[in-house]
């Protein structure tokens, strides 16, 4: 997979995270800038993440598992699992 591909997935997936955690907390329609909002981000910033223009550094990842208790591993690799 180049890095690329790996960068569209990662959106697709944080796209998803997003979505899955606004229907968790009751905003089903959660937006991105609502969603950059709680992370502390600008929106801007947040939606180059969702559209795999930029890759989040350590300390934007470390915020979304803080707010939405996400496995990384799965977020960045694979499948979506809260974190047990």
């Amino acid at each position: 997979m180049t890095a690329s591909e790996t960068r569209s997935a990662f959106a697709v997936r944080l796209r998803m995270l997003r979505e899955a955690y606004g229907r968790e907390i009751g905003i089903p329609g959660l937006t991105q800038r609502e969603f950059a909002e709680m992370l502390g981000l600008e929106t801007e910033r947040y939606s180059t993440y969702e559209r795999g223009t930029r890759e989040p550094p350590l300390s934007v990842l470390a915020s979304i598992r803080a707010l939405t208790s996400v496995n990384l591993n799965g977020l960045i690799a694979g499948d979506i699992d809260k974190a047990a």
